[in-house]
């Protein structure tokens, strides 16, 4: 499958725990965003990486690597539901991609073996949320290191959905609408960033009974120009 390395907008390291509660604010629209990173409450990372993403607690502890994806891979059956619509539009006016998309894929036990080391450096995050469940986050942009993730990513079959399909389905219309829009000014490429989704890959063997959820705002992706 293709999945990239990507730069992410996220919350500064040191004001993490301020800024998750706020995040319907910072997300409402293009100033408030604007406006949180220009604070530096929120931060644009200058470089692309993979980022590695732990949720621990009841059952129990999932790994999964966040990364862009083609947005084709997202399947969903809510495509014609006026909320879905509604959602849609919202993400494609903010033009950044509020939280991502869990899926899952058949892991290696190479690409265990990758994730576990890039997970005995210092974390960009640990939060615990009000229902007791920690969320780590490490950054991987070593270009060794990125790498290995890609040619592991590279070899895996395509990903299944493991989220909510409404979700999904909103992430579609968002890139649908830009895409629109970019043919109606003639600018279209077809390289555009509101073609990828970034989204959480857990293993499958992990998440057979679902997926859980990165926290909006931890871990955003700018599909488009704002």
């Amino acid at each position: 499958m293709k999945a990239l390395p990507f730069p992410c907008i996220r919350p500064a390291q040191d004001r993490v725990l301020e800024a998750l509660p706020a995040m319907d604010s910072i997300l409402s629209d293009n100033d408030a965003l604007r406006g949180a990173i220009a604070d530096g409450l929120m931060l644009k990372d200058p470089g692309a990486a993979y980022y590695v993403y732990e949720c621990s607690g009841e059952p129990g502890r999932v790994t999964g690597v966040v990364a862009i994806c083609p947005v084709g891979v997202l399947t969903g059956d809510d495509a014609a539901s006026a909320d879905v619509a509604a959602a849609a539009r919202t993400i494609a006016e903010l033009k950044v991609q509020p939280r991502p998309v869990s899926l899952a894929y058949e892991a290696s036990p190479v690409m265990d073996i990758i994730l576990g080391a890039a997970k005995e450096g210092a974390s960009l995050y640990a939060v615990t949320d009000p229902t007791g469940i920690t969320h780590r986050v490490w950054e991987v942009k070593r270009e060794d290191a990125v790498a290995a993730i890609r040619a592991m990513l590279d070899q895996a079959p395509e990903p299944a959905l493991a989220d909510d399909p409404a979700y999904a389905a909103a992430l579609t219309g968002a890139s649908q609408l830009l895409a629109d829009e970019a043919r109606a000014a003639g600018t279209y490429t077809g390289k555009e960033p509101f073609n990828f989704s970034v989204a959480v890959l857990f293993p499958a063997a992990q998440v057979s009974g679902g997926a859980p959820q990165v926290p909006t705002g931890l871990l955003t992706h700018q599909i488009s120009r704002f």
